[in-house]
């Protein structure tokens, strides 16, 4: 079975109970992400949705709620005391490692709350699409930026949402030297740098035997709550637990597929009670 540390839900979702009785799917990281008011994406459910279906499927739904880049700190723990177990992060009109942002991290980081940070490249939208105060591109959420947050924050669990294309190369980096930063394998996917960097080593001599592999999260970004939505994911993941079989035959990471695919996520949040 599989975690899917990354994914949305629809207003009004149906279908859900075909998502808990998954024979695949055992537990599913919910983002809320309220922006959108002029696409197809605002349709996505509201933070009191999440929140209801995160209680109405307590430890199988893990809801991560919205950080306004716009608020202060105090939203933090108001999403905490709402019941929001992580947060997510995505188009800050300043650069995610930009010290005024810092009092929200340092709050998260006192509460426990994972932060997911989208990095690289972002869904084309308009400006008339989004709420006031969001970035239309990528370059304010380069994957090193979680670096200094890491720094400030060692012991707050950072998650890069995606690879990062096209700064894919500093992922590896981010991965090496902080040992809170992972990252989510979903959206554009380059399988050609994932065979080339699994094996790779982490944790800059901490833990010889750990390797990027070890710090991948897997997950869909996928939308529950429509039919359909649930046996695409389970396509997905067995596509991802074939490839870790079939291509990773002749290498290490080849058997660290379970890692990836539910391991590392168990132990971050067991890490986080």
């Amino acid at each position: 079975m599989v975690i899917d540390t990354h994914a949305h839900l629809w207003k009004e979702p149906q279908d859900l109970d075909a998502l808990v009785e998954s024979d695949v799917i055992e537990q599913v990281w919910l983002m809320e992400i309220p922006y959108y008011h002029d696409s197809g994406l605002k349709e996505l459910a509201s933070a009191q949705e999440i929140l209801a279906v995160s209680r109405r499927y307590p430890g199988f739904v893990i809801p991560f709620g919205f950080i306004d880049f716009s608020e202060g700190p105090e939203q933090v723990d108001r999403m905490k005391e709402q019941g929001f177990v992580g947060l997510k992060a995505i188009r800050p009109l300043r650069p995610y490692d930009d010290p005024a942002y810092f009092p929200i991290y340092e709050r998260a980081a006192l509460l426990h709350m994972p932060i997911l940070f989208h990095v690289g490249i972002i869904l084309k939208n308009t400006r008339e699409e989004m709420t006031p105060n969001q970035s239309l591109g990528p370059t304010n959420m380069r994957p090193s930026m979680l670096d200094g947050i890491a720094a400030a924050f060692p012991e707050l669990p950072l998650i890069q949402g995606h690879m990062g294309f096209p700064w894919i190369n500093e992922l590896f980096e981010s991965l090496y030297y902080y040992p809170r930063i992972y990252c989510s394998l979903c959206g554009f996917i380059d399988y050609g740098w994932l065979i080339d960097h699994l094996d790779r080593r982490c944790g800059a001599g901490n833990d010889p035997m750990e390797t990027v592999c070890d710090r991948m999260l897997f997950a869909t970004d996928g939308t529950y709550g429509r039919k359909g939505t649930v046996q695409s994911s389970e396509r997905f993941a067995q596509f991802i637990q074939q490839f870790f079989h079939h291509v990773g035959r002749t290498h290490i990471w080849g058997t660290k597929g379970d890692a990836v695919m539910r391991g590392t996520a168990r132990k971050l949040m067991a890490q986080l009670h």
